[in-house]
């Protein structure tokens, strides 16, 4: 039976924190004022996805950390072994990263685009044909 580091596991979860972080930072310092309160789901798919980019280039050092390339860490010498099962991680975003690029951030890009903030103006329907423009 395996072991699982547990350094890695904590360090696993500060980076988890740490790039949610600095996500919810840069979207909040970059954001337009108009959608200050505004567009949840596309905010969410940009944060989520700032965290799945930092996580990815974050995962190469964390396979060098859990040992998974060494011969032993197949049954014979597994006290050096980090115990994380490093090609499900990698799986779980090589999977992740094509569903972001071409599900959700082209329907969370449709989705605010939708949204042209002339519902409740009235002018969202159809221009006036009568009214004279000036």
């Amino acid at each position: 039976e395996r072991m699982v580091d547990v350094f890695l596991v904590v360090s696993v979860a500060v980076a988890f924190v740490i790039l949610a972080v600095v996500a919810i930072y840069l979207l909040t310092y970059y954001q337009h004022p108009d959608d200050r309160n505004e567009a949840y789901v596309p905010k969410m798919v940009v944060i989520l996805g700032f965290i799945m980019a930092g996580a990815t280039a974050l995962l190469l050092p964390l396979d060098v950390a859990n040992n998974e390339g060494y011969a032993g860490c197949d049954g014979y010498d597994t006290n050096v072994c980090g115990g994380l099962d490093m090609e499900l991680f990698w799986n779980i975003f090589f999977w992740l990263i094509p569903i972001w690029v071409f599900f959700l951030i082209p329907f969370s890009t449709f989705y605010y685009e939708a949204d042209d903030g002339m519902l409740m103006a009235g002018t969202s329907v159809a221009p006036d044909p009568d009214r004279k423009s000036r």
